[in-house]
């Protein structure tokens, strides 16, 4: 399977330049493929038969790799007609397939820790796709036409493989190693020659110079030789139960099963994939997030759109955070900073940018009007609240109630009354909304303690953006972030705000210098993440005199990380604040320096970050889901990244970097200049949670971000001079 994503054009431009570089590499000729029985004997290649160009492509592919004796490998090739999972709405049925497997099992070959807490309450059945099924059938077909024409040997291609520069001289090595010219019995059933390791824990041993012996935690089966031995152990085994690549893991224990150190064959990236990943929605539900996924939070809303009328504010806003936390993107007018161009566009009939509004006068004086223009919009009317002070519209309360709740009374369908938020049945709240609420994060829901504070945005001080130039990236995609090049169109926000609205003031908490590691304020780390390539030690921290804090990235192996490096963690949280560093970053291919808030559950972030790569510029990302305290929302990978040219190179001298977080915007500083500002949906609601204040550095998974790690550079070490930290208020 192929699940390389991006630009099609950039993916294509790129394959032709490795092909180029492949073209004129010296290859060398394959010595390992004949009719021998210690030989790889035949090819079987998985091809559906609708895609033709696919089959063309693998035997250009297949031509370009030389035999010993002057032939081809295409000549030693079988192409295998796959199942289409796509060429019928029926589910596929077949006596080798199970329909469904158990999440333990997606943990037994990638041990993701946030999967635990899952499995403990319910080990959960996971139904395959259909693409799935027919993926697992066409494989065993291979398996089955390997038996049938008795090969030794058989290496099992999907069509969209890619040989590598080395694909020749690495197969002659990997086949001299594991089977020496002497011997005459089979000494392996399966051997990976294209492989991703999975992030939280490919188990191994050394066997040779170019093999592992596999344990478990390999992705893919796009390359892979089976031995006439290993099929039949396999079909033994049959049903498969779950995705081709993971059930066989779960057989590594009954099979002699080795991988290449390096795989020397790869996925073409100009392909694209049209399969479909069973186990993606369900990673979605726990806080586990995937491209995909986020496909599946707008699946899950239900009817809409929904406006809430409002007679109790307080509890108006809770019903707007229930909403979020459904899957629907909702738009709570807090200060009243959205009438006008809501106003604007339901005037103008234009499509709505948000599946639920609460708080909107607009909403409270016209509810007849919008009934008639949007038929299928629900109306919920929020009228009161235990211990809670209404938010008195007019001295009019009892009697716009009535009116209201009598124009709706013959459309029981449409309209919703909550009296008491306390109270409410979730049951009866989703089949209103006709979602599937998810009641464990409801269940144990309590009115939400923070109420927006009473902020005039008309009466603030203006500060300008300095000229900086900023790049947005890419960003998910999901019902909390409104993609950002639609800003403007919808009258919601600006892709590149020019003010700041300066509301409140700032009173200093703490202010550390670093003579020492003061424990009060601070916590050493010593975790990591997936996508960070080192495990953080309190080893790599260190003070320095008369120049703060060093923290190092070193090339040192820590826990089942290949380097080490440091983060701290500041004791206290932090709701809304200014957060003050004075700094030098590293300056190193794949080495990322950042000061940043964060909080899981749900998850919301804001952060400054220095990419090693290029030390011009710097990073601003905001993460936000919706939800109280202890709700697990964790949805996104990217966040909303943008770029911003400094004007100088950071890792060079001390400068002052800033974030200011105000329950209305975020402001980003260099040196007491303002060089970047995000208000409430440019292009996500503004976290509004506590967090806390992290700084880190560490070298990072992802090339594109900050590129590719040079251990010729390491160790590098970031230093901090001095940190303020300020909280908020609105006077």
């Amino acid at each position: 399977m192929n699940i390389i994503k991006g630009n099609n054009l950039f993916k294509r431009a790129i394959f032709i330049i490795q092909r180029l570089k492949r073209r004129i590499s010296n290859k060398g000729e394959i010595k390992v493929i004949g009719n021998d029985k210690n030989q790889l004997q035949q090819l079987y290649v998985i091809n559906l038969d609708r895609q033709e160009k696919r089959w063309e492509e693998f035997q250009k592919e297949a031509k370009s790799q030389k035999i010993n004796g002057n032939r081809k490998l295409l000549e030693f090739c079988t192409r295998i007609s796959a199942i289409d999972g796509q060429s019928s709405s029926q589910p596929i049925e077949s006596l080798d397939i199970s329909s469904s497997y158990r999440l333990s099992n997606q943990y037994y070959v990638d041990p993701d820790p946030r999967l635990l807490s899952a499995i403990r309450k319910q080990d959960i059945k996971v139904s395959m796709t259909k693409e799935e099924v027919a993926v697992s059938l066409s494989h065993i077909k291979a398996w089955r036409t390997l038996i049938q024409q008795n090969r030794a040997y058989a290496l099992i291609l999907e069509d969209d493989i890619y040989f590598e520069t080395e694909f020749a001289e690495g197969l002659n090595q990997i086949w001299n190693e594991l089977i020496p010219g002497d011997t005459n019995t089979c000494t392996f059933d399966l051997l990976y020659l294209s492989f991703r390791e999975v992030e939280h824990g490919y188990e191994k041993r050394h066997f040779s110079k170019s093999l592992n012996i596999s344990v478990r935690g390999l992705w893919w089966l796009s390359g892979y030789v089976l031995s006439l031995e290993g099929a039949r152990k396999l079909l033994n085994e049959l049903p498969v139960e779950g995705p081709i690549d993971l059930w066989m893991n779960l057989k590594f224990n009954k099979l002699r099963v080795y991988s290449a150190k390096r795989s020397i064959i790869s996925q073409r990236i100009d392909f694209n994939s049209d399969n479909s990943y069973s186990i993606l929605p369900v990673l979605s539900q726990i806080g586990i997030q995937s491209d995909k996924t986020h496909l599946e939070l707008e699946q899950k809303k239900g009817r809409n759109p929904v406006f809430v009328i409002d007679f109790c504010w307080k509890s108006a806003v809770n019903v707007g955070y229930i909403l979020s936390m459904s899957g629907y993107r909702c738009c709570i007018n807090k200060w009243n900073e959205f009438d006008s161009s809501i106003e604007k566009i339901i005037d103008n009939l234009k499509p709505l940018l948000f599946d639920a509004y609460v708080g909107f006068d607009s909403i409270y004086d016209n509810y007849e009007v919008l009934e008639g223009l949007y038929p299928e919009a629900l109306f919920i009317l929020v009228s009161g609240s235990k211990n809670v002070n209404s938010k008195t519209k007019s001295d009019t309360h009892k009697v716009l109630f009535d009116k209201v709740s009598s124009f709706f009374e013959d459309k029981e369908d449409k309209f919703l009354l909550i009296n008491e938020i306390e109270s409410i049945d979730w049951n009866e709240f989703g089949f209103f909304l006709q979602c599937q609420l998810e009641h464990d994060k409801l269940a144990d829901f309590k009115l939400n303690g923070f109420e927006p504070p009473d902020i005039d945005l008309k009466n603030y001080e203006i500060v300008e953006v300095s000229d900086c130039t900023s790049q947005i990236l890419q960003h998910d995609v999901h019902p909390w972030i409104i993609p950002i090049n639609n800003l403007e169109n919808y009258g919601v926000g600006h892709k590149n705000r020019t003010i700041g609205r300066l509301i409140g003031e700032f009173k200093k908490v703490v202010y550390d210098d670093f003579k020492y590691l003061d424990k009060d304020n601070w916590r050493i780390l010593e975790n990591s993440f997936p996508s960070n390539l080192a495990q953080f030690s309190k080893e790599n921290i260190s003070i320095l005199k008369g120049q703060g804090l060093e923290m190092k990235t070193l090339k040192k192996a820590k826990g089942k990380k290949e380097y080490s490096s440091a983060s701290i963690v500041t004791s206290s949280e932090y709701l809304f604040g200014k957060f003050e560093v004075e700094m030098k970053p590293i300056k190193s291919e794949g080495i990322i320096t950042a000061f940043f808030l964060h909080r899981n559950d749900p998850w919301q972030e804001i952060d400054f970050e220095f990419l090693g790569n290029d030390t011009t510029k710097f990073l601003t990302n905001i993460y936000y889901n919706p939800g109280h305290v202890g709700s697990n929302n964790n949805f996104g990978n990217r966040g909303t990244p943008i770029t911003i040219k400094l004007g100088f190179d950071a890792s060079e001298s001390f400068h002052k970097y800033a974030i200011e977080w105000s329950p209305h915007e975020i402001r980003w500083y260099v040196d007491g200049k303002l060089v970047h500002v995000r208000a409430n949906w440019e292009p996500t609601p503004i976290p509004d949670l506590p967090m806390q204040f992290f700084l880190n550095t560490w070298p990072t998974i992802s090339e594109e971000l900050a590129g590719n790690i040079n251990n010729a550079n390491l160790p590098k070490c970031t230093l901090v001079k001095n940190v303020g930290i300020y909280t908020w208020s609105k006077s």
